[in-house]
């Protein structure tokens, strides 16, 4: 094992060298350039079905070299992710770029080899190292890869340089039904592990060039904008409108992008453009709008499209901004001086804080609760202080003492929440002692459970997440 191991490092260290033009290698990456075309640098946008086992999925591609934007629709439910080299960011409605939780190793290797990226001219002097292996099975060559951050993977080349198989891992993939698409040939049907993976029905070639996923673009009259919470508002409502209309914008860090009322969108006459589910403590199927640009103090929010919430009658806001506006500005809510501060997104950065784990699209922190770990939402449109899932809640049952239940309604529908008073808790370089907590039945929350304004009203919190960070410090 260890001599196998020893002649495969001599053979990457071999023919990663210059000389390696000259080589049998030099000569097959030559003519896998000519066999599949510039592949690397070819704007592709095309419609694919997916496959994962008994689930069948439409999606669009949108992909330059390995950069690849993909929507993907099961029903009413439609996920956009954006992968870049060995990384990939999830896509919020209006295409907000965050960072994934969760990236599989298969992933970024197949996009690379889909790609022909490792042809390149330059892959090399950027970490990558190429190697021919003895040739397995009806494949003429075999050609191992690797790349900064994508574990090593191997291809199967055809005697017409083509690749017509790329092992990765445990599972083996195979390419077929090659098409010719302007200047380039590609594979349209990709199987996995003997199965049906990946099936392109449209593909052409667009001229032009490939805009990456990012944040709206907030427009700033006067930067630093400072915003006071309305009167009586127990969570950060500020005053806003939409086309010269007084409204009033709830700032909600567990929202996963833009809502706003049933009936504002009415008012404001528009028109549905899609369907969206919603989950909370309960969950149904609601519209899509598209709504002109807002304007919130000095800072104007493009036109964008708005989650319609129909369970928001009654309540003390309009509009929720949510994950899209807090990814395209640095916001700070200052609770004890009830106020909104709103800077550009390249303001000075948070240098310290808790370190963000997005999960569907809201941030997440961790926090110890009592002796017991867990990962919490970051939620300022909750009033509670801390509100944990029934799950966790029930998975420990002696974090807290019940001494009260009382009726209450969230996204989605109603429920019933637990409340006692929890010892202690830590969030990072903050102890609290003797904080109040709660556990809601039926929340289908994110991580397990929220903290709250309740809490959160009590300190200064800023949302970095261009940097990835939240800072909870005291006033």
């Amino acid at each position: 094992m260890r001599f196998a191991v020893a002649t495969l490092a001599l053979l990457f260290a071999l023919t990663a060298s210059p000389s390696a033009r000259t080589t049998p290698l030099g000569d097959l990456r030559e003519r896998m350039r000519v066999a599949a075309g510039p592949l690397w640098s070819a704007h592709l946008d095309a419609v694919v079905d997916i496959s994962d086992g008994t689930i069948l999925t439409r999606a669009h591609i949108d992909a330059r070299g390995d950069h690849l934007v993909l929507h993907r629709c099961l029903n009413d439910l439609c996920l956009g992710r954006f992968y870049h080299g060995s990384q990939a960011d999830d896509l919020t409605v209006n295409d907000t770029p965050l960072p994934a939780p969760q990236l599989t190793s298969s992933e970024p290797a197949l996009l690379l080899a889909l790609s022909h990226e490792f042809l390149r001219r330059g892959f090399r002097k950027a970490g990558g190292t190429l190697a021919l292996l003895p040739p397995a099975r009806n494949e003429r060559f075999s050609l191992g890869i690797q790349a900064k951050g994508i574990s090593p993977f191997t291809l199967g080349i055809g005697a017409d340089a083509l690749i017509r198989s790329a092992q990765i891992g445990s599972s083996r993939y195979e390419f077929s039904a090659y098409r010719n698409v302007g200047k380039v040939r590609l594979p349209t049907r990709i199987d996995r592990d003997g199965k049906p993976y990946i099936t392109f029905h449209r593909i052409r070639i667009e001229n032009a060039p490939f805009i990456a996923p990012h944040p709206l673009a907030l427009a700033f009259a006067a930067a630093p904008v400072v915003l006071p919470w309305l009167p009586r508002a127990k969570i950060p409502i500020v005053a806003c409108s939409i086309g010269g209309r007084p409204l009033r914008c709830l700032i909600d860090s567990g929202n996963s992008g833009l809502s706003m009322t049933l009936s504002l969108a009415e008012r404001l006459h528009l028109h549905p453009t899609g369907t969206f589910e919603i989950q909370g403590i309960g969950d149904y199927l609601t519209e899509l709008v598209g709504a002109p640009p807002l304007r919130i103090g000095a800072v104007t929010l493009p036109k964008a499209t708005y989650v319609v919430l129909s369970d928001l009658e009654g309540t003390s806001y309009d509009v929720i901004l949510g994950t899209d506006f807090l990814a395209a500005a640095r916001v700070t809510i200052d609770g004890p001086h009830r106020r909104v501060i709103v800077q550009p997104p390249r303001a000075v950065a948070v240098s310290t804080g808790l370190p963000i784990r997005f999960l569907a699209l809201v941030p997440t922190v961790r926090a110890t609760l009592g002796a017991t770990p867990a990962r919490l939402l970051v939620d300022t449109g909750d009033e509670s202080a801390i509100n944990l899932g029934a799950d966790f809640f029930h998975a420990h049952p002696t974090l807290f003492h019940v001494t009260e239940s009382r009726f209450v309604r969230g996204v989605g529908g109603t429920s019933t929440e637990h409340l006692g008073t929890i010892a202690g808790i830590t969030l990072g370089s903050l102890h609290l002692k003797h904080v109040t907590i709660g556990a809601t039945e039926g929340l289908h929350g994110v991580g397990d459970g929220h903290i709250g304004n309740g809490l959160l009203a009590k300190f200064v919190v800023t949302f970095d997440y261009a940097r990835g960070r939240i800072e909870i410090a005291r006033p």
